[in-house]
Parts: C-alpha cells; structure tokens; sequence
C-alpha cells in the first residue's frame, strides 16, 4: 500500500490473503466450507460473514489499524484480525476469537467482553506491545454481569 492509508485497503483481499497464508503455513484460519463462503462476499454481500472494518489508532504511532470481525456461525463466535501498515504491508497484529458481547477501544485499547461463569463476564483487555510488534494480552478481569434488577434502587 503505497499510500500509507490502511482505509484504502481491499478489506475482502486482506482476509483471503491471511487464509491462503495461514493453509501455506499450516495452520488454516477456516475450514474449507468457510473459506468459501469468505471467498463468495463479493458476488453475495448480503451472506458475507466479514463484518464491515473498523479503523482505529491501537499502537500510539498517529496512523490507523484495520479491525476485521469475522462471524462464525457454528459456534457463535467472532474472530477478530488487526492488522497495521509495515514497510506498506498488511501485517497481523492480533488473532483472537470468542463469543464477543461487546468490541471496544478506549485509550488506544481493544476490549473484548465475552460471557463467562453464570453471572460473570469475562473482560479481556489487549494493548500494542512495541518491542513484539503485536497486540498481547495486558489484562483479564471476571465482572459480575449487570441486570435489569440488579441496577434498580433498594425499595
């Protein structure tokens, strides 16, 4: 990408080439039915499980990551790709999947909340890491899950 604009990226061709290099290496993202299906968003948008990107600044340089959500419908879950401009190149910075009930970014964090234990949501918060070049894990914290009734004031 010679402009230096991760908005100007091809979204669909990014996902495919990180599925043809993740089977290169071995280690393939999807199965070959949902690679298909990833393969087919042009032609079917409205079947596409690649969510549209997000664009946000997660490692302090000034310049925007790509955030690509990925559904996955059998088991409920979301894959989630980050990616940042190296040399004008697509690079992975993050690989990460859950059941998301929430995707977030404050203060230059990705914040995933994901159910957990009945009553309890799982708070996973990842930050850039810039001797590793990547988005690591910083922290993981169990909240009681809110309610309805748990936010309604004593009578």
């Amino acid at each position: 990408m010679p402009s230096g604009d991760i908005r100007k990226l091809d979204v669909l061709s990014v996902v495919e080439a990180q599925i043809a290099e993740d089977n290169r290496v071995k280690q393939p993202s999807y199965d070959e039915d949902r690679a298909k299906k990833i393969s087919r968003c042009a032609a079917e948008p409205g079947r596409c499980p690649v969510r549209a990107p997000e664009y946000q600044d997660l490692t302090g340089d000034g310049k925007d990551e790509l955030i690509i959500g990925i559904d996955n419908a059998y088991d409920h879950s979301l894959t989630v790709w980050v990616y940042r401009l190296q040399g004008g190149v697509p690079t992975r910075i993050l690989d990460t999947a859950g059941r998301v009930l929430s995707l977030e970014v404050a203060n230059g964090h990705l914040i995933m909340r994901e159910p957990s234990s009945p009553g309890y949501e799982m708070r996973t918060v990842f930050a850039w890491n810039s001797h590793r070049k990547t988005m690591e894990i910083q922290a993981v914290e169990y909240d009681q899950k809110s309610s309805a009734a748990a936010r309604e004031p004593a009578r």
